[in-house]
């Protein structure tokens, strides 16, 4: 809506500034009528002046025979005219100017009248100028609003850019910390569920150092019992959640568990001894006490 309320106000500024330089071009031309006017008006009247000086300057003639003095006559002519020949001149010249004068008067009022029209036609065009004058603020007015708005929304929208690269940037990193978390957790549930099994004789289980004697007098009566050190690596690792049976390697052998894992959670052994597998019921109860099981075989 602004950018279209912005398009609609150059045109009409567009607009409005070609009307007004075609006013103002008008008004010029109507300026120079006035004014030749004015000096055609300014000739009639200083003719005008100059036709009334001559009469008054013929009247004084006149004025000055009736007192009977002698009125010097122009080159050429006779000094001492006759009264008759005197009244006559007089009489003719009199018309003569009368005419004149009756003919710039009429000259006088016709340009009266084109002049106070044209002024007239002036005084519209400068109210119409006026208006566009007005127009053109009010637009201007609200042009110079719009801009400070866009502004406004402009530097509103680079706060927001720049929110939003600090929202981002904590969101790359919260990301990154949840998968920093959840591979961590991932391990530690991996690590958690991991548990150990080894299965093997007395002799091979003591050459390792998973199982000792303690106990007796002089080795006599000593018990075998799991090593206080035990390495993952000398056993067989898996997912506690995962797997539910150990499978024994020599069917036709049993077995007797030497670590400390809780037998009930487990399929009751024959006479104590496993034959074929172990399989375990509760997997959190049976590791509980201890994440390395040892097997032995009888």
């Amino acid at each position: 809506m602004r950018k279209t309320f912005l398009i609609a106000a150059a045109a009409v500024l567009a607009l409005t500034a070609c009307v007004s330089k075609s006013e103002l071009n008008k008004q010029l031309e109507q300026v120079k009528l006035i004014s030749a006017e004015k000096d055609s008006l300014l000739k009639d009247v200083m003719a005008t002046s100059q036709f009334i000086a001559d009469v008054n300057t013929e009247l004084a003639k006149v004025k000055d025979q009736k007192a009977g003095k002698p009125v010097p006559g122009a080159a050429g002519e006779l000094s001492s005219p006759s009264p008759a020949d005197q009244r006559a001149q007089m009489l003719a010249k009199i018309k003569t100017i009368t005419d004149r004068v009756n003919e710039a008067e009429a000259r006088l009022a016709a340009s009266r009248q084109r002049v106070a029209s044209l002024t007239g036609e002036t005084a519209a065009l400068k109210t119409q100028l006026a208006q566009y004058d007005s127009t053109i603020t009010a637009f201007k007015s609200i042009i110079e609003n719009q801009k400070a708005e866009i502004a406004s929304l402009s530097a509103q929208v680079s706060a927001l850019q720049g929110e939003n690269k600090v929202l981002k940037e904590g969101v790359a990193t919260l990301t990154t910390e949840k998968a920093q978390l959840t591979t961590e957790k991932e391990a530690l549930t991996l690590e958690r569920n991991t548990v150990y099994y080894v299965i093997g004789t007395k002799a091979e289980l003591r050459e390792k150092g998973i199982i000792v004697k303690k106990g007796g007098i002089l080795g006599i009566a000593a018990t075998d019992i799991p090593a206080t050190t035990l390495n993952p690596k000398d056993f067989t690792s898996i997912d506690k959640t995962k797997i539910a049976s150990i499978t024994l390697p020599n069917p036709d052998k049993s077995y007797r568990v030497l670590s400390r894992q809780d037998l009930s959670a487990t399929e009751q052994p024959l006479k104590g001894d496993y034959k074929g597998a172990i399989k375990i019921t509760n997997a959190e109860q049976f590791w509980a006490a201890s994440k390395f099981l040892i097997i032995v075989q009888k």
